[in-house]
Protein backbone atom coordinates (compact mmCIF):
# COMPACT_ATOMS: atom_id res chain seq x y z
CA UNK A 1 0.00 0.00 0.00
CA UNK A 2 1.57 3.44 -0.85
CA UNK A 3 1.85 5.94 1.91
CA UNK A 4 2.21 9.69 1.98
CA UNK A 5 5.61 11.39 3.19
CA UNK A 6 4.45 14.23 2.04
CA UNK A 7 2.63 16.31 -0.73
CA UNK A 8 3.39 14.66 -4.06
CA UNK A 9 5.71 11.98 -2.40
CA UNK A 10 4.66 8.43 -1.41
CA UNK A 11 6.36 5.55 -0.61
CA UNK A 12 5.44 1.33 -0.59
CA UNK A 13 4.81 0.82 2.87
CA UNK A 14 6.73 -2.73 2.32
CA UNK A 15 9.84 -0.36 0.81
CA UNK A 16 9.83 1.46 4.39
CA UNK A 17 12.83 0.56 6.38
CA UNK A 18 13.45 2.39 9.27
CA UNK A 19 11.90 5.61 10.77
CA UNK A 20 14.44 7.99 12.76
CA UNK A 21 13.99 10.59 15.17
CA UNK A 22 16.76 13.43 15.70
CA UNK A 23 16.13 16.62 18.20
CA UNK A 24 18.83 19.19 17.14
CA UNK A 25 20.80 20.26 20.15
CA UNK A 26 21.11 24.23 18.80
CA UNK A 27 17.66 24.83 18.24
CA UNK A 28 15.75 22.02 19.64
CA UNK A 29 14.18 21.20 16.02
CA UNK A 30 13.43 17.88 14.80
CA UNK A 31 14.34 15.57 11.95
CA UNK A 32 12.28 12.91 10.68
CA UNK A 33 14.09 10.44 8.68
CA UNK A 34 12.58 7.82 6.71
CA UNK A 35 14.72 5.07 5.02
CA UNK A 36 13.88 3.32 2.53
CA UNK A 37 14.40 0.85 -0.29
CA UNK A 38 14.13 1.98 -3.73
CA UNK A 39 13.42 -0.32 -7.05
CA UNK A 40 16.59 -2.22 -6.06
CA UNK A 41 16.88 -3.63 -2.81
CA UNK A 42 20.72 -3.10 -3.12
CA UNK A 43 20.01 0.87 -2.53
CA UNK A 44 18.45 2.44 -0.23
CA UNK A 45 17.18 6.14 -0.32
CA UNK A 46 16.73 8.49 2.46
CA UNK A 47 13.88 11.34 2.68
CA UNK A 48 14.46 13.53 5.83
CA UNK A 49 11.75 16.10 6.87
CA UNK A 50 12.49 18.95 9.55
CA UNK A 51 10.30 20.42 12.18
CA UNK A 52 10.62 23.58 14.64
CA UNK A 53 9.50 22.08 17.62
CA UNK A 54 8.17 18.32 19.18
CA UNK A 55 4.25 18.38 18.48
CA UNK A 56 4.96 19.20 14.86
CA UNK A 57 6.98 16.34 14.56
CA UNK A 58 4.83 14.02 17.44
CA UNK A 59 1.76 14.93 14.70
CA UNK A 60 3.82 13.82 11.43
CA UNK A 61 4.81 10.78 13.47
CA UNK A 62 1.50 9.85 14.53
CA UNK A 63 -0.03 10.44 10.38
CA UNK A 64 2.46 8.21 9.50
CA UNK A 65 2.22 5.35 11.75
CA UNK A 66 -1.18 5.23 11.28
CA UNK A 67 -0.85 5.04 7.00
CA UNK A 68 1.84 2.34 8.11
CA UNK A 69 -0.35 0.67 9.73
CA UNK A 70 -3.24 0.37 7.66
CA UNK A 71 -1.21 -1.72 5.01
Amino acid sequence: MLVKVEDGFYLNSQHIIAVRIAKSLHDGAFAVAVEYTPNSLQNTGLFEKKFRNGAEAEAYLQDLHQAISKS
